[in-house]
């Protein structure tokens, strides 16, 4: 089963590894815990309440090592557990 979970993941600009930034992202697991992808982060839902959980997500991957990625989208962090 793969999963996914929010994380801060450091950006490089394409073409330009002096620019780097990090931003909070969804990031999607193999069924073994690594990950594979990433994609842009989007607080929306049917509710507020749902908004609201979504933003509880975001500040836990504050508490989280960032993630990074080389060009391949292969992730090069030393944690790349889901969890």
């Amino acid at each position: 089963m793969m999963t996914w979970n929010l994380r801060l993941v450091e950006m490089v600009a394409q073409g330009c590894q002096d620019e780097r930034h990090i931003e909070i992202r969804e990031v999607h697991y193999d069924q073994l815990g690594k990950p594979f992808g990433h994609g842009r982060a989007t607080a929306s839902g049917s509710t507020i309440e749902d908004i609201r959980q979504y933003l509880m997500w975001s500040l836990e991957a504050l508490e989280k090592p960032v993630l990074v990625f080389g060009d391949d989208d292969e992730d090069r962090s030393e944690d790349n557990q889901g969890e």
